[in-house]
């Protein structure tokens, strides 16, 4: 089977000073399957989810390397195609909630505008299926939601409409950023439960956690960053019972993996 997702050799810098951000980060992710990538903060992950779908800014940061999506480029796609593309075939959950809505527009408007303009919806249909998959996640006053702006939402309430949409638009491939890092136990079981149901649907993903519980339910494969490198890579239990890199074994040690799995 081909890979959905081809990286190879990326890197990332910043123009002005020529620091490098991101050094020669390679992997491949096949449909269906669940990459999750691990690293202290600043060893890389989200720098290269960010670089991989172009939403870098061209005049802070050089960029070399290929990344291909069934086959193309992502690099040589137009900021047209690439916009296009992220909605229909490639969707992520932003680290940051709070920063990733349009602070003067209502929820409702933007999840609205965002799934019919890559969906066939009529505003009726994608209104029903907004409500009832925001309902799944836990978030019952749909109504009242729908007509908040993001500064009246708490951040764990803004990560679940995020992950809400990511799931509606369907895509092929779901990138999520720390995506149950701001969420309670109980809504974080439930978002792992769709993140489960997203693997049998065909859906592939990247996960990026500092959460070795989460990975140990859900990810096929782990890369492992540090410095803006992959130090280790492999099966997802093979690395978590016998990491062969020190760095990684740090990591293992400081997350009591073990207790975490038991309750994951």
């Amino acid at each position: 089977m081909k890979p959905l997702l081809e990286v190879n050799n990326l890197s990332i810098s910043l123009k002005k000073q020529g620091i490098p951000i991101v050094e020669g980060v390679s992997f491949q992710l096949k449909k269906g399957q669940i990459l999750g990538m691990i690293g202290e903060s600043g060893s890389g992950k989200s720098m290269t989810c960010r670089g991989i779908l172009g939403l870098l800014d061209t005049h802070r940061f050089s960029l070399s390397g290929t990344a291909s999506f069934q086959g193309q480029n992502l690099f040589q796609l137009t900021p047209k195609e690439m916009q296009m593309l992220r909605g229909e075939k490639i969707t992520m959950v932003m680290q940051n909630p709070m920063t990733a809505f349009d602070p003067v527009c209502k929820v409702g408007r933007q999840m609205l505008e965002t799934l019919r303009s890559h969906r066939k919806l009529s505003k009726v249909s994608a209104m029903k299926s907004i409500k009832a998959e925001l309902e799944r996640l836990g978030l019952a006053d749909t109504q009242r939601i729908m007509d908040s702006y993001p500064y009246e939402l708490s951040g764990g309430m803004l990560q679940r409409i995020m992950i809400a949409l990511a799931l509606l638009l369907s895509p092929e491939l779901i990138i999520a950023d720390e995506a149950t890092t701001a969420l309670d136990v109980r809504t974080q079981g439930a978002i792992l439960e769709e993140f489960s149901k997203i693997r049998e649907a065909g859906i592939a993903m990247i996960i990026v956690t500092h959460n070795f519980g989460v990975l140990a339910k859900l990810a096929d494969e782990v890369v492992v960053l540090k410095d803006g490198g992959i130090v280790e890579r492999g099966d997802v239990f093979e690395i978590f019972d016998k990491p062969t890199q020190g760095y990684t074994k740090k990591l293992l040690q400081a997350s009591n993996l073990r207790k975490e799995i038991s309750n994951a």
